[in-house]
């Protein structure tokens, strides 16, 4: 697999992939303590990292702490302007993963008002604003890696979703200027947005968006999840950012489905 993300311009299938030696690793987990996040501090956890789990919701951050011993937790709200300050304060990351998110509305267009048009910019977008431009001022350390998790709504919209498809959009583009800020003043960091292409029942996100877009067709969740075919697993997921935090270039954006992973343009 060496060198093929530098030249990926199609889907590549699916490959086991090889365990990384992650052993003692300061990486840092910006919403995870449910959904694919959690699925993160999992895979994480098991190949030895030292796991620092971030969210707003305590429960969850309790069931993390229990579930995943030796992973520390802090509830933060990480949309905050002081939020980099709280969590970098704990741990410098290696690999800082930005994966936390609002549910969007899931009500049509003319239902929505601004406030939760707006939802996923004042969350997710300002999370990622904070966060880029910390890792960038503090610096992370030399060779970090910054990934933001974005979404496969950039590609086509989500009419049901509020501003959510722009929202992803908007923090892949920060990605990519934090990538040009650090190469134009010589830091050692590597920025990487990674979109998972399908919705994904298994998290919270995504079971809000089969539901809703059920009713939207006016057709049952499971059917609509028949007619939108094979979608990726949130490990899958997870199996794909292991590779791409060993091998992808700086500024790479890509797209995960269950058949592969390809570069996003």
């Amino acid at each position: 697999m060496t060198g093929r993300w530098d030249v990926l311009l199609h889907v590549t299938n699916m490959e086991e992939p090889a365990m990384a030696n992650l052993s003692r690793t300061p990486v840092t987990l910006i919403g995870a303590s449910r959904g694919l996040g959690r699925v993160l501090a999992e895979t994480f956890h098991r190949l030895g990292a030292q796991v620092l789990v971030v969210a707003r919701g305590q429960a969850g951050l309790d069931a993390v702490a229990r579930d995943l011993p030796g992973v520390a937790v802090l509830a933060c709200d990480a949309s905050a302007a002081d939020a980099p300050d709280r969590v970098f304060a704990i741990q410098a990351p290696r690999i800082l993963i930005l994966c936390g998110g609002a549910i969007p509305p899931c009500r049509p267009f003319p239902e929505v008002d601004w406030e939760a048009f707006s939802g996923n910019w004042n969350n997710d977008v300002r999370m990622s604003f904070h966060f880029l431009q910390a890792a960038l001022k503090r610096p992370l350390p030399p060779g970090a890696t910054v990934v933001t998790i974005t979404s496969g709504a950039v590609r086509q919209g989500s009419p049901i979703s509020g501003g959510y498809a722009g929202a992803k959009q908007m923090q892949i583009f920060m990605t990519g200027y934090a990538q040009k800020a650090a190469d134009r003043t010589g830091l050692d960091l590597r920025f990487l947005s990674l979109a998972p292409a399908r919705l994904m029942p298994q998290t919270d996100i995504g079971a809000a968006a089969v539901k809703g877009y059920a009713a939207f067709n006016g057709t049952s969740e499971a059917a609509f999840l028949e007619a939108m075919g094979p979608g990726q697993t949130p490990q899958q997921v997870a199996d794909v950012l292991l590779d791409l935090i060993g091998e992808a270039p700086p500024g790479g954006n890509f797209i995960v489905s269950a058949d592969g992973v390809a570069a996003l343009s």
